[in-house]
């Protein structure tokens, strides 16, 4: 009878039928099912490895989408510190005698000078009152802006950052002169005679407060 037994127990192994298969348990899925798989092919067992595979896949999706836009947050904040760490300055208000290597000298101490524009006019070559720098680092900007209200030349400097649109800046520069000269010349059409300075320099009149005599 106990030989009996054993033999039962060695066909119940060797049975393969009673068993699930490995790859229907799970992935949901057998290639070798039509094909004569002799393991069991249960489809509770398949909706459950299924629902276990959608439940990872929805998983993953949902890391990968805090992943990205993680990723894209960091971006976002690597270009405004980039935006908020300017490389150029702008400084106004230069004497007119002062060149080029006089601006150079003055700022050198801050840091490396990349670039130096340095607008000057085209009769006498003289300095327009202005220029832009571009440093190699943000913190020789740090340097150069602590300047600002400093005296070059007998001249106090107003010192900014941010690059020097020179474009911009001429035209506004051309515009000013011109609005000037506008000015001059409707003056000149109101008193024909205009009053002169001590060195023959133009002097407004100044206007007569009260009532008419």
């Amino acid at each position: 009878q106990k030989k009996d037994d054993n033999e039962d127990e060695a066909d119940s192994k060797n049975d393969k039928t009673q068993n699930d298969c490995i790859n229907w348990k799970t992935k949901g899925k057998c290639r070798k099912k039509d094909r004569g798989c002799p393991y069991r092919h249960d489809e509770d067992v398949k909706r459950a490895a299924l629902s276990k595979i959608e439940l990872k896949e929805r998983k993953r999706a949902r890391n990968d989408a805090e992943d990205h836009i993680k990723e894209k947050s960091d971006q976002k904040k690597e270009r405004n510190d980039k935006k908020r760490q300017p490389l150029s300055v702008r400084v106004f208000g230069l004497n007119y005698d002062t060149t080029e290597e006089d601006v150079r000298s003055y700022f050198e101490h801050c840091g490396t000078i990349v670039e130096l524009t340095f607008p000057t006019f085209e009769d006498s070559g003289r300095s327009k009152g202005y220029c832009g720098i571009l440093f190699q680092s943000p913190k020789a900007v740090e340097q150069a802006v602590l300047l600002d209200g400093q005296e070059l030349h007998g001249r106090w400097l107003s010192i900014q950052e941010g690059k020097m649109y020179l474009r911009q800046w001429e035209e506004h520069h051309q515009a000013s002169g011109e609005k000037a000269a506008n000015t001059d010349t409707s003056e000149n059409e109101i008193n024909p005679n205009p009053l002169t300075g001590e060195y023959g320099q133009k002097v407004k009149r100044r206007k007569k407060h009260g009532y008419k005599e």
